[in-house]
This record gives structure tokens, C-alpha cells and sequence, in this order.
């Protein structure tokens, strides 16, 4: 991963290395979950569903609106719907102390930079998941798309700590409320 934080455009490569351990362990939380099991993808889109609402309930406070991320509610719960699960309790709030004018860009570009994952996950649960198995947030257009459109703001050569602060504590947020869920899941 640090080969490719050195050919990123400055502000994306500096939010990779300050996050790499945060993303890195939340990916081994929820790597453990079999996707392909209707309990544990539940659990999953659970985790997102409740971080996220906290995530973009922050940003709608903080961010452009023009910049907002599309919201992925929808999508997950319907997800959850399909497969016979409720949405469960209230979101798990996120909040975080004012880094700047644009720190926001951190939360965003970890919202956005997640599809990217969800576009992997999709490809192999397409392989080995039972047909029609609901995958509408993992196919999900709008986040590549604005993803793609928050590249040029990504590309800055100026120094962000506020970006990078905001960005660990979303990666924080997420692995909280991953922790939380799969307790419950496991109990």
C-alpha cells in the first residue's frame, strides 16, 4: 500500500498513510465476516448502515452542500430488507471537534474511497453468494461517481492535518460501531 500512497496526488496519499492502521484493522473486522452468510452480511450492512448515518449527519453540518456524499441508506436497507433484517436501532452518532474548513474532506474521502472495496467484495460475492442474493449497495454507482469527482480536491500539494484527523476518527467511528455489531451478532 505505500507504493501506491508515493504515486497519489498529495492530500490522497497523505490521508492513506494516516489512516493505513485504521483502515487495516477495520478491514480485518470486517474481513471476518462471511458475506456469504445471511447472519454475518446483515451484520455488515448493519455496520455500515449505523456509521454512516452518524458520518453523513456530520457532514450535512460541515460540508458544502454541492460536496455532500450521495446518502447509501436506501441501498443498505434495502439490502437488509431483502434478506429478512431490519435496519436495527438508531445510528451511532458521530462527532467531531472543528479541524478547519475543510476538513471535512477526510470524512468524505473515506465514504467515497470505500466503493472501491465494495466493488471488490461484490465481484467475489457474485461468485459464491446464493442467486439474487441483495447486493445494491455494493453495486452502487453514485459513490464511484463521486468519488471520481472528488479527485481534483484530493490532488492538492496543501497539508491537511484537519483532513487527516477527521478521516481517522471516521475510520475510528466505523471500527467502534463494527466492534458493537458483531458483538451483538456473536452474542
Amino acid at each position: 500500500m505505500l507504493a501506491r500512497c508515493i504515486d497519489a496526488p498529495a492530500l490522497r496519499a497523505r490521508l492513506r498513510a494516516a489512516t493505513q492502521d485504521d483502515h487495516q484493522s477495520l478491514d480485518e473486522a470486517l474481513g471476518r465476516l462471511d458475506l456469504a452468510d445471511r447472519g454475518e452480511y446483515a451484520c455488515f450492512l448493519r455496520v455500515q448502515l449505523q456509521a454512516r448515518r452518524g458520518v453523513e449527519q456530520w457532514l450535512a453540518s460541515v460540508c458544502p452542500p454541492e460536496w455532500l456524499p450521495p446518502s447509501q441508506d436506501a441501498l443498505l436497507e434495502s439490502d437488509l430488507s431483502a434478506l429478512g433484517h431490519e435496519s436495527g436501532e438508531a445510528h451511532a452518532p458521530f462527532a467531531f471537534d472543528d479541524e478547519g474548513p475543510v476538513a471535512w474532506l477526510g470524512a468524505a474521502w473515506v465514504l467515497a474511497g470505500s466503493s472501491l472495496g465494495n466493488t471488490m467484495m461484490e465481484r467475489d460475492l457474485s461468485a459464491r453468494a446464493p442467486a439474487g442474493w441483495p447486493m445494491a449497495f455494493l453495486r452502487d454507482t453514485a459513490m464511484p461517481a463521486y468519488f471520481k469527482a472528488l479527485r481534483p480536491l484530493l490532488a492538492t500539494t496543501d497539508i491537511n492535518p484537519g483532513a487527516e484527523r477527521t478521516a481517522s476518527a471516521v475510520f475510528g467511528h466505523f471500527q467502534a460501531e463494527a466492534d458493537r455489531q458483531v458483538a451483538v451478532a456473536h452474542a
